[in-house]
């Protein structure tokens, strides 16, 4: 069966048992707000989850930007006329280095609790992946509970979250007769291109990050249902004239007793230091009115920074005023070709060898990742070829001058782990000392942010 066929619309596969695999149709909106509802639920004995069958019916509208009524896969019982798994494939734009590169994101994935460990999801994915290679994606990003998209062959690669929280009790407090020097006001539709500005100012600091266009932007103003708690809340930071000093987004719901800020900056030129106390202030006045749908939630005690690793914010607050630090997880990231991504962002990562100690470097990079393998052949500088390899094949040709057990070599690509951090953690990283220095100057380890758009 090709690939292009199980992309197709009227794609079906009988699974037995009454089971059929296939896509979605507007039809099955009912269907999948029963599957979703349930399987979220808090507890056995909860009602529906509410905030779920809101997303699907935002994702079933027709009048999401990244997917539609016919982007689920799906497995129906025919006998009873119920949906037993289901996962939705989103179309999103990421960029690596300033260059863009389409990726394929499955979410809100799915199964009957009576159906699992039967194979069902990994057939749903059998599809998903099926049509994200035939749209064009070079990547597939997921975030998910430990382990499990390892199954499907994603790997731990990028940044997911990171955070510092301010306690309400450190926030500083304005003595009776100063004037607030900064504001919150909520965006406007014509706020718009200063938000899109101010955030791709934000993400230029990221090595990998989510572009958001327009069509994103519009949709979470005004066409997301606020009661699916996806999305932001958009704010302008403004003087008191009234000019614009940056921009924050919030959660529409907390977080447990935290209001998050999910992505923030200040325009050039204007101290976010400065900013920050009255930012403060401003947020722990809106925690209350923020919902948080969970039964009987805590009362809101803390605004939650969730930017990553690393933001100027955190420097801004200082290690005083930041009273927590939460670690970040980690995107699940999937690259099927990895010659061809390579291909895609080789003016990137040209950049950083030319850049480097080893700037206009000469010579091959052979990759053994035990099953298989990647060659790239460097010319003065530039990546004239990258293709798949195989040391085992070429049991008399050149020798690997790298290894890395499989998926592996996706944490180095995204800049999440070093190569010496790789090799600590595992005996099977290894590069000799011709490799060495140039895998360390076309991957280099930085925090990327990578912010889920849904």
């Amino acid at each position: 069966m090709s690939t292009q066929s199980l992309a197709e619309a009227g794609y079906r596969r009988d699974l037995g048992r009454g089971l059929v695999l296939r896509w979605s149709t507007a039809a099955d909106a009912p269907g999948l707000a029963e599957l979703y509802g349930e399987v979220f639920r808090d507890a056995a004995d909860s009602p529906p989850n509410q905030g779920t069958l809101r997303v699907v019916e935002d994702y079933m509208s027709g009048r999401h930007p990244f997917l539609g009524p016919a982007d689920f896969a799906l497995v129906e019982d025919t006998e009873r006329g119920a949906l037993l798994a289901a996962s939705c494939l989103m179309r999103q734009e990421w960029e690596y280095g300033g260059v863009a590169f389409p990726v394929g994101r499955p979410e809100i994935v799915a199964s009957d609790p009576a159906h699992r460990e039967r194979g069902l999801v990994r057939a749903v994915f059998e599809l998903i992946h099926a049509r994200s290679a035939a749209r064009g994606d070079l990547a597939q990003g997921i975030t998910g509970i430990s382990y499990y998209y390892r199954q499907f062959g994603y790997e731990y690669a990028l940044d997911l979250g990171g955070e510092r929280s301010v306690y309400f009790a450190a926030i500083p407090q304005l003595k009776p007769d100063q004037p607030e020097p900064y504001a919150l006001r909520a965006a406007a539709a014509e706020d718009l291109p200063e938000l899109m500005r101010l955030y791709d100012r934000d993400r230029g600091r990221s090595p990998v990050s989510a572009h958001v266009g327009a069509p994103y932007w519009q949709w979470v103003h005004a066409g997301q249902n606020p009661a699916a708690g996806e999305g932001w809340q958009a704010q302008l930071i403004v003087s008191a004239a009234g000019q614009p000093a940056g921009y924050v987004l919030t959660a529409r719901r907390r977080w447990g007793d935290a209001l998050p800020v999910l992505a923030l900056a200040a325009e050039p030129g204007v101290s976010l230091a400065a900013i920050m106390p009255s930012l403060l202030r401003a947020l722990q006045a809106q925690a209350d009115s923020l919902p948080n749908p969970r039964p009987n939630p805590p009362a809101p005690a803390r605004v939650m920074f969730a930017l990553g690793r690393a933001h100027p914010a955190y420097d801004a607050l200082g290690p005083m005023q930041a009273a927590t630090y939460d670690p970040p997880y980690a995107w699940y990231v999937r690259v099927p070709d990895l010659p061809r991504f390579i291909e895609r962002i080789a003016p990137a990562l040209e950049r950083r060898l030319a850049a480097s100690v080893v700037a206009g470097h000469t010579g091959e990079l052979r990759l053994n990742f035990y099953r298989g393998g990647l060659r790239l052949a460097l010319e003065a500088g530039r990546i004239t070829s990258a293709a798949d390899w195989s040391a085992r094949a070429e049991r008399w040709g050149p020798k690997p001058n790298a290894g890395f057990p499989p998926l592996v070599f996706l944490q180095l690509l995204f800049g999440h782990r070093s190569l010496a951090e790789l090799r600590h953690a595992f005996p099977d990283v290894w590069a000799d000392d011709d490799a060495r220095p140039v895998l360390e100057a076309l991957f280099p380890p930085a925090p990327a942010w990578v912010l889920p758009l849904d």
